[in-house]
């Protein structure tokens, strides 16, 4: 039982950091700056049921996709690494706020694209989660996988839900130093991904 809850526990860690949600948050904090809280929370909810759907979807059907395209898992796994790593490059050393604030009555309609999809999922984070569903084979793990991903968008919706707060609590240089310090997590994250597909590639008949 205490190998299950750990393993959950580091898979919901993994998927929460593969999200990015510093860099979210600062995202949700630049095009909502002037906007009722009311707005906003009703916002981050869409976000949120936005980030599950499109993430359980990929996560559930990503064997049916590599089966149409014949991509095996390695390879889908190192391309998936390098867009990662690419993505955490650029959360490191990139700028974080890099767009203003939003009209109100506009804001409701990007919750889905560009807010949900690919700004919190993004293609390195899509990619990553169709190689778990590929090799997540038992039922069970599937089930606890599909948890983790909940957990972790609702995590992050709740972030942007509390948003206000936590800019009063973190201040917007920290919330900017936190993105940077999770994009290095994002790169070992990356790397691990890029070396298993190379060896298994290299290693295969």
């Amino acid at each position: 039982m205490n190998s299950i809850l750990f393993r959950e526990l580091t898979l919901y860690l993994k998927l929460f950091f593969l999200l990015t949600p510093f860099f979210v948050l600062s995202m949700f904090i630049s095009l909502t700056a002037g906007i009722n809280h009311a707005l906003k929370a009703k916002l981050a909810w869409r976000i949120t049921l936005g980030c599950i759907g499109v993430t359980l979807a990929i996560f559930l059907c990503g064997t049916y996709i590599m089966k149409v395209f014949d991509i095996t898992v390695d390879a889908f796994r190192m391309g998936s690494g390098v867009l990662l790593l690419l993505t955490a490059i650029n959360q490191v050393v990139g700028k974080q706020d890099v767009t203003g604030p939003v009209r109100a009555d506009l804001l409701l309609d990007m919750a889905i694209v560009p807010l949900a999809v690919p700004i919190t999922a993004g293609p390195a984070t899509l990619g990553t989660l169709m190689v778990m569903g590929t090799t997540a084979t038992d039922a069970i793990e599937k089930l606890l996988t599909a948890l983790a991903i909940v957990f972790s968008c609702g995590s992050v919706g709740l972030m942007l839900y509390l948003s206000n707060r936590l800019v009063d609590w973190l201040g917007h240089s920290n919330i900017s130093i936190l993105s940077k310090l999770s994009g290095l997590i994002l790169c070992a994250i990356a790397m691990q991904m890029i070396v298993v597909g190379a060896k298994n590639l290299w290693l295969a008949p």
